[in-house]
């Protein structure tokens, strides 16, 4: 099973249910699987999430992800996977550290 690293987490408040923080989070595996970027938000029932290629990882359609999250830092290195360049885990990780003081979670996944 694949492995992801949470290394994006923020809350965008939801104006029509009290402002709610809405959770957003970036999962990333460093293992080369065909969809080594996560997205996901929401909480229950609300939630949704899937799991891309870098290339897609870059579409229009998650730039709110990496502004929500504020981990603009992770584009780059999706870029360069996408060109075909592997990630570099200890480079990510201890990027990680220094913005948050603490190492990613992380999970294991059949679906990558």
């Amino acid at each position: 099973m694949a492995v992801y690293f949470n290394l994006a987490h923020g809350t965008k408040p939801l104006a029509h249910a009290s402002n709610f923080p809405w959770p957003y989070d970036i999962d990333i595996c460093f293992e080369q699987v065909a969809h080594p970027i996560a997205f996901s938000e929401g909480v229950g029932h609300g939630s949704a999430g899937c799991a891309l290629s870098a290339s897609d990882a870059l579409g229009a359609t998650w730039r709110a992800h990496f502004e929500i999250t504020q981990s603009a830092w992770l584009i780059p290195y999706i870029e360069r996977l996408a060109q075909g360049t592997p990630l570099p885990r200890d480079d990510m990780l201890c990027r990680y550290l220094e913005l948050h003081g603490k190492q990613p979670d992380s999970y294991e996944s059949a679906f990558s």
